[in-house]
């Protein structure tokens, strides 16, 4: 995590206000298509039962003094609640160093790996865990060592709190971490032997160590080296920001009604939008269009937002601010029909263009129906573009979400797979959350 008031610097760029406005609901429900653009890559996770681990270590005595001290405790001032490493790793209050850099994070990465390939639910639950942890753990600039990182902790414990006991259960949306301007984080996880170092030079600290549990560190096993490592690099590749183009369909379908209170298809797919940009970290960066057919001009597209980074600036104002205030273009037209293959391939090659060279790029189409334009490209057109015009060294990755049973399910996948992408079908809009969550973990 970021230490507070921290992000990752990066180039300025021009933010847009023009555009959409409107009303966000059904938020919560719909805040699992964060979940769904930061995770539906392609990447899984390296564990499941294939790789040899150390073992059981069996009791202290058999534990090497080296591997005392490099064991990782959890610091802050109270015990952890946790009842595994899992949920330590999934615990938005506790602060992590850089994977690659900090002793404590890999040991406490290790022995959570370790603890799925014991456990099946252990495994279900770290695959989500870890994907969302790592996309978080990407806007930590500047590196915070772990002596900053207790000292943090202790300050945090100074201060007067509702709760010092951090939750272990958190939503899935929110183990990604607090949402911009969230709280700090309390705890930290350091090795045995920099909590002893730093403990002996502050007799008075407020601070406590813990393990999961209540067990001894010579309980816990970790992985083997070749598999920690393999879940380091998968780590490095997830905490690059994103770099995503949101393309939602507003034909005249999109207004049919979803919800017995009225909502609309519409108003469900403005929810999620608006949730998403809430929840993204500043560090990546959103676009938006809107397509039906002939939305503009011959176009059936039309730009309402440039892809740029939540937190650049114009005139004051960040891009994630003017994304919210401008929405009211989230409004479905009357008796317009879709427009999806141009579309798609404009904003797959728009995403081709931009200059993102260290980003995931993804288009991310959201549609609640199947191509009705009888001077479209054609799908056969498309898929073919797609697979010759991919750059196999910066790939952009097309995530399509069908809205509803009449999105065309098949046709959907054959875009998305075409570029290494996933597609996703909520049938019913009670499935939504349940939809996102899926493209999650990769069930």
């Amino acid at each position: 995590m970021a230490e507070p008031g921290t992000r990752r610097e990066h180039g300025a760029h021009r933010a847009d206000p023009k555009g959409l406005r409107g009303k966000p609901l059904l938020w919560a429900l719909l805040a699992g298509l964060v979940v769904l653009v930061l995770t539906s890559i392609g990447f899984l996770l390296p564990w499941g039962g294939q790789d040899e681990t150390r073992g059981d270590r069996g009791d202290a005595a058999t534990v090497s003094e080296q591997e005392l001290r490099n064991s990782p405790v959890v610091v802050g001032p109270t015990e952890t609640q946790a009842a595994n490493w899992t949920e330590v790793l999934a615990d938005p209050a506790v602060e992590l160093g850089r994977s690659r850099d900090d002793e404590g994070t890999k040991a406490l990465i290790a022995r959570a790996l370790h603890e799925a390939q014991e456990d099946p639910q252990v495994e279900e639950e770290l695959d989500q865990t870890f994907k969302l942890r790592a996309l978080n753990e990407g806007d930590i600039t500047p590196v915070v060592d772990a002596p900053q990182r207790i000292d943090n902790s202790e300050k945090q414990a100074a201060e007067p709190s509702e709760s010092a006991t951090p939750e272990v259960e958190p939503p899935p949306a929110a183990a990604a971490g607090a949402a911009p301007g969230g709280p700090a984080p309390t705890h930290t996880v350091v090795t045995r032997a920099e909590w002893g170092e730093w403990e002996s030079a502050h007799p008075d600290t407020q601070l406590v160590a813990s393990t999961p549990g209540g067990k001894d560190d010579s309980e816990f096993s970790a992985v083997d080296d070749t598999t920690l490592q393999r879940s380091l690099d998968q780590w490095a590749q997830l905490a690059k920001p994103f770099h995503s183009l949101v393309a939602i369909d507003v034909s005249g379908s999109m207004g049919y009604q979803a919800l017995p209170n009225g909502a609309t298809r519409m108003n469900l797919t403005a929810g999620a939008a608006v949730a998403a940009v809430e929840m993204f970290p500043d560090h990546d960066a959103l676009g938006l269009w809107v397509f039906s057919r002939h939305l503009d001009g011959a176009k059936d597209y039309l730009e309402i937002a440039p892809v740029e980074e939540l937190g650049a600036e114009d005139n004051g104002v960040t891009h994630r601010e003017a994304l919210l205030a401008n929405q009211s273009a989230l409004q479905y037209m009357q008796g317009s029909y879709t427009g999806l293959y141009d579309t798609t391939l404009a904003a797959f090659r728009q995403a081709l263009e931009d200059d993102a060279p260290d980003s995931l790029k993804t288009v991310i189409v959201l549609t609640d129906g199947e191509d009705i334009d009888e001077g479209s490209i054609g799908l056969e057109n498309l898929l073919k573009a797609l697979e010759e015009e991919q750059d196999p060294e910066n790939p952009v990755r097309i995530i399509t979400v069908g809205i509803s049973s009449d999105a065309n399910e098949d046709v959907l996948k054959q875009i998305s797979e075409a570029t290494g992408g996933s597609a996703h079908i909520a049938e019913r809009p009670e499935d939504i959350q349940d939809v996102f969550i899926e493209a999650l973990t990769g069930i």
